[in-house]
């Protein structure tokens, strides 16, 4: 363990992002001073707090990432989904841009729970390899993944079942059971780990119960006052509708993960339905329970203006 110097900015990357922005928001609330890596500064400027000091870069661009982590001693480090090769390059880069600064420690945050033993499913390769880059270098780490995130609701075409037509219709069977967090959560629970200097670990942030789809629509209903029910949506429906809005190919490797929990529902309850239990670092770790959540982002539902990003 160490103690955060304070005076010194932490580097968040993927900054501009839905999940880098929250967990530069979560570091401010915190008293932390940030250094944020985005591609595009003019952009990420109108996104961010005027207090985060801005370093333009790209994690294929070795030196950008060596020139925002230097005087870094401490960062949140989380890898844009692509394909295994371009994700290879962009670890390595930033694993070598922590080594050359000296940098104490590292959170890394991964896109999805763990699995305990290998398996084809891309996403969870992606995430092993992750994980091996950052182990084989050294540096001191701790790991931070979702069981499956709320914010997929406010994407465009999920908000716009819920409040036009009432239907929540995710690509998963009505009877998994999930303990759903939320991109808040998991960059509140980073920034705490960084906070408190642990660099041991691999902790799986999940909300506070876990709940069917029918539990799951009661409770966004309770949050919007109204009715939602629950439609599974099947999964070659999802993969056109995932092609028409980020690309063709994009939808059958977003929709294999969702391939694997249907045809393995042992695992699927194993990486997804324990609600969170608190471990050293996050021992007064507090979930936001899927109510609540709702409640909290209320206005977003209703927010005809609104286009968020993808966020996983």
């Amino acid at each position: 363990m160490y103690m955060i110097d304070r005076s010194k900015p932490i580097l968040v990357y993927l900054a501009a992002g839905v999940q880098g922005s929250a967990v530069v928001h979560a570091a401010l609330r915190r008293g932390l001073k940030v250094r944020a890596l985005v591609r595009d500064r003019e952009r990420a400027a109108a996104l961010l707090p005027p207090s985060v000091e801005l370093a333009e870069g790209d994690l294929r661009d070795a030196a950008s990432l060596r020139a925002a982590s230097t005087g870094i001693s401490h960062a949140v480090l989380q890898i844009p989904i692509g394909s295994q090769g371009d994700m290879r390059i962009q670890a390595d880069n930033a694993v070598s841009a922590s080594l050359a600064s000296g940098m104490k420690s590292i959170v890394l945050k991964l896109a999805s729970a763990s699995r305990p033993a290998p398996c084809e499913e891309p996403s969870f390769v992606a995430n092993a390899m992750i994980e091996d880059v950052v182990r084989a270098s050294r540096l001191p780490f701790t790991i931070v993944r979702p069981t499956m995130y709320l914010d997929n609701l406010l994407k465009p075409s999920a908000r716009k079942d819920i409040v036009e037509h009432g239907i929540f219709a995710p690509p998963i069977a009505e009877s998994q059971r999930i303990a759903w967090t939320s991109v808040e959560d998991c960059a509140r629970a980073a920034v705490t780990l960084l906070e408190r200097g642990i660099v041991l670990g691999d902790h799986r942030i999940a909300g506070p119960e876990s709940v069917d789809g029918n539990e799951l629509v009661t409770r966004i209903g309770a949050g919007l006052g109204r009715r939602i029910a629950y439609r599974q949506q099947p999964l070659d429906e999802f993969e056109r509708d995932v092609d028409a809005a980020m690309g063709p190919g994009t939808g059958r490797r977003v929709a294999s993960k969702f391939r694997f929990f249907a045809s393995h529902p042992e695992e699927a309850d194993a990486m997804l339905a324990e609600p969170f239990r608190p471990r050293a670092g996050l021992e007064d770790f507090q979930p936001t329970g899927v109510e609540e959540w709702v409640r909290q982002h209320r206005a977003q539902f209703f927010d005809t203006e609104q286009a968020p990003s993808s966020r996983g």
